[in-house]
């Protein structure tokens, strides 16, 4: 109950300071007109963006992917402010209290959950609409809102139904960069529409299948039925309503000018430092999202370059088939496999395979990255590999016909072995820019090391630590990776190899 009144007074308070014209920040003393020819940060094509610009016509606006690097260039200075909701503020200015805010007189945001443009769509709406009216009648609603946007933190997530003997299966896409609707919390999801979704499932008998993907990703899912629910805090528009069904908003939220002033914090930098690298590293075991990212990173990277290599290599020996017929086809359908490969942007072409190609099959995201990066290695493996043997001297293969070896036995057993001298350290640059490019599969709702570090940033909104971190593992990972490619490297070159390592009677 108490919860629920301190939370009644501060909307009061603010109602109040909207009605009376109050646009001042209570700490700096800074009205909205101060903004007028500021530097404003927005979301590339969201909602703020149309309000900036009508609030603030000759104010520059400066883009920017989320939430979470408007609040890093806020408390840097690179832009001056940025318009955001009550309750995703409130909820960082937990762990921040330099951030601070300008109320906006009558602008308000609507806040709901999306469903998809169809039948299932339609029902999970129409089931939403009834459950968020029961839960407000009953007291639930506001006994969750209370809990979720109270000023300190949860430190767990309350008590939730068993859903494990539910049959109907509920595919639901997070995007957790927005406190308090949708985050982590001890390296789980958690949130108010969390809490709910549960609570939906329970009551109408789902089993919620949670994935952690981009809200524009997403809404693409539930286009091409990947998903069945969004759920991010989103804002609903009109222009939105035409692309996915939205229940009745949960919450109508006011905006405000979200500002940084330094003064209301009073940490020192090393103190700061400190406790930035606890809330990055050791704060709810957050080291464990870096491994378990790594450890996805490192799996796609491999089995990328296993498949990639493997199907490389036999598109290759498709070309060199004894039969004209089926090698001239060969050629003619890897040219243009090949040029489509080298044309198509490698995130395009994950996002195609994800939510078009495998959108109703279920297969992980993990999978199809491995897929799609090794469609772009095999590409490049059958490139290389046939420019290596064209550079071997046809003296090689003649050699090897007279001393009675076969077609394929002159290949494997003489050609081959040469052209790795020049296929090897090509190779070693390709398999470092693949590691390097798996850093784009977080759009596609896989958890890397990327994913899993921008993850920590919107928790946390420290950016040096969970950055350097995942730069200093990228860079030892594509070192060690480069060592061991150059050690099989050495090993295969005769001029690097000893003597008794030499077969007899086998010239350098």
């Amino acid at each position: 109950m108490k919860r629920v009144m301190s939370l009644i007074v501060v909307m009061l308070i603010m109602t109040a300071s909207l009605a009376f014209g109050e646009t001042r920040d209570p700490a700096s003393g800074r009205v909205l007109s101060d903004y007028e020819n500021a530097v404003l940060g927005v979301i590339d094509g969201s909602l703020y963006d149309g309000i900036s610009k009508k609030l603030f016509p000759n104010a520059r606006r400066d883009s920017y992917p989320s939430f979470n690097d408007l609040f890093q260039c806020v408390k840097q200075g690179k832009i001056d402010g940025f318009l955001l909701d009550i309750p995703n503020l409130a909820a960082v200015s937990r762990a921040d209290r330099g951030l601070t805010w300008i109320p906006v007189p009558d602008c308000t945001v609507d806040i709901g959950i999306a469903f998809g443009k169809n039948e299932k769509g339609e029902t999970l709406q129409r089931e939403m609409n009834e459950f968020l009216e029961k839960i407000k009648a009953d007291g639930r609603y506001d006994s969750m809102w209370a809990y979720w946007c109270e000023d300190t933190e949860p430190d767990k997530m309350p008590d939730l139904p068993d859903l494990t003997n539910n049959e109907k299966t509920l595919k639901i896409a997070v995007d957790l960069s927005r406190k308090p609707f949708v985050y982590l919390l001890n390296n789980e999801y958690a949130g108010f529409e969390i809490e709910l979704l549960h609570h939906f499932c329970a009551f109408y008998g789902y089993q919620p299948v949670f994935e952690s993907a981009q809200w524009t990703a997403g809404v693409a899912g539930l286009k091409t039925e990947k998903y069945d629910v969004v759920s991010c805090g989103i804002y609903m528009t009109e222009e939105r309503k035409e692309s996915v069904n939205f229940c009745d908003p949960y919450v109508i939220a006011d905006v405000v000018m979200v500002i940084y002033d330094a003064s209301l914090t009073n940490t020192d930098f090393w103190t700061s430092l400190k406790t930035s690298f606890e809330k990055t590293f050791i704060r709810e075991s957050r080291w464990k999202l870096i491994a378990g990212g790594l450890g996805v990173t490192c799996l796609i990277s491999v089995g990328a370059m296993i498949v990639g290599s493997a199907f490389g290599f036999l598109l290759y020996l498709l070309t060199r088939c004894k039969y004209r017929a089926v090698s001239m086809l060969s050629r003619a359908v890897i040219r243009v496999y090949r040029r489509i490969m080298a044309g198509t942007p490698t995130l395009v072409m994950l996002m195609l395979l994800f939510y078009v190609v495998f959108g109703k099959s279920g297969i992980n995201g993990i999978w199809v990255a491995i897929l799609g990066f090794a469609l772009t290695f095999a590409a490049f493996v059958h490139g290389q590999l046939t420019l290596s043997v064209q550079n071997i001297d046809p003296g090689q293969r003649e050699a090897a016909y007279a001393l009675g070896y076969n077609r394929n036995q002159a290949f494997f057993m003489v050609i081959l072995p040469q052209s790795l001298k020049t296929f090897l350290p090509a190779f070693t640059g390709e398999a470092v820019s693949l590691i390097k490019a798996t850093s784009v599969v977080g759009y596609i709702a896989v958890n890397d090391l990327t994913k899993m570090g921008d993850i920590i940033r919107s928790n946390t909104y420290e950016a040096m630590f969970p950055l350097i971190a995942v730069a200093v593992i990228y860079f030892l990972i594509t070192w060690g990776a480069a060592a061991a490619l150059s050690y099989v490297q050495k090993k295969t070159d005769n001029l690097s190899r000893k003597n008794k390592n030499i077969l007899k009677g086998v010239v350098r």
